[in-house]
This record gives C-alpha cells, structure tokens and sequence, in this order.
C-alpha cells in the first residue's frame, strides 16, 4: 500500500510567507508533501505525477494565465484554486473538468484544509450558489426521441449499434451468430421505419437518437 506522505501537494504561485505558512498547516493536516513552484513552466510537469494535487494562487492573476496554467499541465491532476476575488470571471473555470475547488481571499487555513480533505474523498468545493448558477446556465433540454426508435425491435437496435460501430454486415452476423441474409432483412426493416435510405444514413441517425449502450 502506497505510503501518503509519497503523495505530494504543488503550490504554483509566489514563495511567500502566506503560501508557505498555508502548506505547513496543509503539510501537517492533510499528511501531504508541500512545495512551491514560481514560476511554473511546462518543464515543471516532469516533477508532477498524476496522483499529485495543484493549488493555484489566483492572487492578481488573469483568466488568461488560469487558462494557460490548465492547458499545460497533466489533465489527471485534481485543481483547486486559492485567493479568488467575488467577480464573476473565475466561473469559465467550472468548465474544466479537473478543477475541484474554489477558495476565496479571506479563507482560513482551517476551511481551506477542510474543503481539501472533501476533494480528497472525491467531492467538489463549490459555493451551492456557484453550481446552481452554473447548472441553470448550461442545462438544456435533450433532444426529442423520434417515435421511430420505439418501432425498433431489440435485434434490430443490435444490428444498427454494430453498424454505427464500424462492423460489417459478415462480422455482425458473426457477432450475433446469425446468417448475413438475415442481417440484411433487419437492415431492409429498421431503414424503413427510421425513414432513410442508406447504411450511412441510418448509422447517423443512431449517432443522434440511439443510446451508446449494449442492449443484447
């Protein structure tokens, strides 16, 4: 079992008294090993493992430079950020999908050592007010399931999955155990009740309507 003082915290802003007095409250809280990256480059990444967690100190920082910061480093790695101003800017970081955690100018140690032990469990620390916001702005409602796909037999929702997969109509057959005439008569069928006319058709149709799942 992997020992968790081998995990390790990186702190990419400035080698202050206050990020260095943060990581000694961390260090001990939350049993990781802290250091300070400034400046970070993307050379810094060959010291950075996937399992490691990143804090960004947005202090006078731009959108731009969170944006950049993001864009180069490893995609596995959980991010929070600390040092947040109230304005509205910082929300596009929401859209990232490895950033877990917002802390605000004025947090405390404490609360800061606090929503980190949640992302450590696997939570997101965002204001209730942060996320509602965020939800209503990109919610949207699905597209309407055409009455055609409740006309579709099970075997027929197979053969058209298998198709917008890339099979053959002989590796389908193979795959169902079927002849490839009986393959085709599926075909024939589910075309006309999806209403197109070719291969190509009915696989774009599936792309859009059809759930990606396995229903043999």
């Amino acid at each position: 079992m992997t020992d968790i003082m081998t995990q390790r915290l990186w702190l990419i802003g400035p080698k202050n008294i206050q990020n260095s007095l943060l990581l000694g409250y961390l260090q001990q809280n939350i049993n990781y090993a802290c250091a300070i990256i400034d400046p970070y480059t993307q050379q810094d990444n060959q010291r950075i493992d996937a399992q490691h967690l990143i804090c960004i100190d947005a202090s006078g920082m731009k959108y731009e430079r969170y944006q950049q910061i993001l864009e180069w480093l490893p995609s596995e790695n959980k991010v929070f950020f600390i040092n947040l101003e109230g304005d509205k800017e910082h929300e596009r970081l929401l859209q990232w999908p490895n950033v877990c955690g917002f802390f605000y100018k004025g947090s405390s140690h404490n609360h800061i050592s606090h929503g980190l032990s949640s992302i450590l469990e696997g939570e997101l620390w965002f204001s209730r007010r942060l996320m509602s916001r965020f939800v209503a702005t990109n919610r949207k409602s699905p597209s309407k399931i055409p009455d055609s796909i409740y006309a579709l037999t099970k075997r027929e929702k197979q053969i058209l999955n298998l198709s917008a997969s890339g099979a053959k109509n002989a590796e389908i057959a193979e795959t169902l155990n079927v002849s490839t005439h009986t393959v085709k008569t599926h075909m024939y069928n589910l075309f006309k009740k999806i209403d197109v006319s070719n291969r190509i058709q009915a696989i774009n149709w599936a792309k859009e309507h059809l759930p990606s799942q396995d229903v043999a």
